[in-house]
């Protein structure tokens, strides 16, 4: 609190927060004070006084080296979204090439193992496996298991296809050994790719063909909030790739 001097001889008191605001609303006022400039002492952190001047340049040094910083993560984000660009760009090519389930189940394992560091990869299908020239089991490395929506070890990867989000995080040991098995002790982070096919017309999620996991041994890599619009767009591509051969009447 600070006070002024009337005409009169009045002593009145002048907020701080008048203070802040004029200043702020005026900031050139010690443009033409020099003078008064030279005496203002700020304490700098260290506990020594230091010019207002001083202090300025400071915090103006502090500012510089932080959005250095943030433009250093920004290139090196960018950095990783090209290679990652690519790698999609790869994959969408050989899926492209490929027809045959089998071979096409193939290709995804190798592409999620050698080019996007998966530890593990299961395909749930919601599917009769009747209707499908495959059975549960592995092909190759990638573990494929016909489930139902209604079987309690699956509930949460039923929730999960009914959107069009990939979910991530870390898993119970429940989970993570229903999805990954011999794999189970490994697996710290898994992304849950839902395969759900949108409706021609609308555009809008329909019919669920199941979920694709993808495990990780570090705990970090998929974990709760990490960005998923290269996931979200890898789900719809290995949904329309597959859709032709779990759905009845669907063109290759």
């Amino acid at each position: 609190m600070s006070v002024q001097q009337t005409q009169n001889g009045e002593v009145s008191a002048i907020d701080d927060k008048a203070v802040e605001e004029y200043l702020a609303a005026n900031p050139g006022f010690f443009n033409e004070r020099d003078d008064l400039l030279s005496r203002m002492t700020v304490v700098h952190t260290t506990g020594a006084s230091v010019s207002l001047i001083e202090r300025q340049v400071a915090i103006l040094r502090e500012q510089n080296s932080n959005y250095k910083q943030q433009l250093t993560e920004l290139v090196e984000v960018a950095r990783v979204n090209d290679r990652l660009m690519l790698k999609m760009q790869k994959l969408t090519l050989a899926l492209l090439e490929s027809d045959e389930l089998p071979a096409l189940l193939t290709l995804i394992q190798q592409s999620l193992k050698e080019d996007f560091n998966a530890d593990g990869v299961t395909l749930c299908l919601f599917a009769d496996p009747e209707t499908v020239s495959l059975a549960s089991g592995q092909v190759g490395d990638l573990r494929v298991i016909f489930v139902s929506r209604d079987d309690e070890p699956f509930a949460e990867l039923a929730d999960i296809s009914q959107g069009d989000e990939p979910a991530c995080g870390v898993l119970s040991e429940a989970e993570v050994a229903t999805l990954f098995v011999d794999q189970a002790g490994e697996i710290r982070s898994v992304a849950q790719l839902p395969l759900m096919m949108n409706d021609k017309k609308t555009g809008k999620p329909g019919l669920s063909l199941g979920v694709l996991a993808i495990g990780s041994r570090d705990a970090g890599r998929f974990c709760a909030g990490v960005g998923t619009v290269f996931l979200k767009y890898l789900g719809a591509l290995i949904t329309r790739k597959l859709r032709p051969h779990l759905i009845a009447g669907e063109d290759v």
